[in-house]
């Protein structure tokens, strides 16, 4: 049986852009995750209150 976990990244608003910002620690988690042997199943963002950026990330062993 598999086990799911959900992991949150967020970047606030501040000076340069979130969006690279979060994307770069979200890709660094990913390869971390999928070079320990973890599935990866789902990858989502929203914006909370305009000034953080939260990616939602799903896996499973």
């Amino acid at each position: 049986m598999k086990k799911f976990e959900v992991h949150t990244i967020t970047e606030s608003a501040g000076f340069g852009s979130m969006k690279e910002k979060l994307t770069e620690k979200v890709e660094q988690f990913l390869n971390a995750k999928a070079n320990a042997g973890y599935e990866i199943i789902n990858v989502s963002f929203t914006y909370y209150e305009g000034a953080e950026l939260i990616a939602f990330i799903t896996y499973c062993r």
